[in-house]
């Protein structure tokens, strides 16, 4: 469940989050943020609408997890994939599994990284950032997020 309040001269909520302008994390923000609130975003990853492959790259976000991953070798993470509204929860449910399981492969084929470290699941359009009704706010919930699992 999403609570979403609105009031009168409040700003933007996509504008009010400190890290999603699409800044990657350094490796030691990733870490810190990921050892302080058990999740973070992987910010600079892009995923158009109803694909799972990544555009563009490299990505600084992928190359600072990697790179804490290989200072803490005991850490295992999980990737999780998310959508925007568009279509139905079930095949948003695939998508978003297809968006963490590409996050997932690139880490193991590019940087090397174990595969037996990471999980990779999808949870839709059940865990939104911010809301779905701009093309900017669509944008924003299409990502994924890494969660420290041990």
């Amino acid at each position: 469940m999403q609570l979403t309040t609105v009031s009168e001269g409040a700003p933007d909520p996509v504008a009010v989050r400190s890290d999603a302008a699409g800044a990657a994390l350094s490796s030691g923000d990733i870490w810190a943020k990921l050892e302080r609130e058990g999740h973070a975003p992987l910010d600079d990853l892009a995923f158009a609408t109803g694909s799972a492959a990544l555009e563009g790259g490299p990505f600084r976000s992928l190359q600072a997890l990697a790179q804490g991953l290989r200072d803490r070798p005991d850490a295992r993470i999980a990737l999780v994939g998310h959508t925007d509204v568009r279509g139905a929860l079930g095949p948003n449910m695939a998508l978003s599994r297809r968006r963490a399981s590409a996050v997932r492969d690139a880490l193991v084929e590019t940087y090397g990284i174990d595969g037996s470290r990471i999980t990779a699941q999808g949870v839709g359009f059940l865990a939104p950032r911010t809301a779905n009704t701009t093309p900017e706010g669509r944008r924003v919930n299409r990502r994924v997020e890494v969660v420290l699992t041990r």
